[in-house]
């Protein structure tokens, strides 16, 4: 995969992993206790981002498990970037 376009993915897929992991925090979803587990793996994954972009699985991974989250959240029908 190129470069930019790698760089790209990874922006898009830590700026929405991002965005869900805050509205888990905000909401109280995660436990105290489960919280210190998520924002370890989330620290890892976002250390880890850029090159596991590259990886030929990657983008459906993501996207199951941005759907999975959705789910829980219903975030993207609160999103403000959709346009109407």
């Amino acid at each position: 995969m190129d470069p930019d376009k790698r760089r790209a993915l990874s922006d898009f897929y830590r700026e929405e992993f991002l965005r869900y992991m805050e509205y888990f925090k905000a909401n109280g979803i995660l436990s105290d206790d489960s919280q210190d587990a998520m924002q370890q793996s989330c620290s890892k994954l976002m250390a880890d981002l850029d090159r596991v972009c590259g990886q030929d699985n990657f983008p459906g991974v993501a996207e199951t498990l941005l759907q999975k989250f959705d789910v829980l959240t219903r975030l993207s029908e609160l999103d403000p970037r959709k346009g109407h």
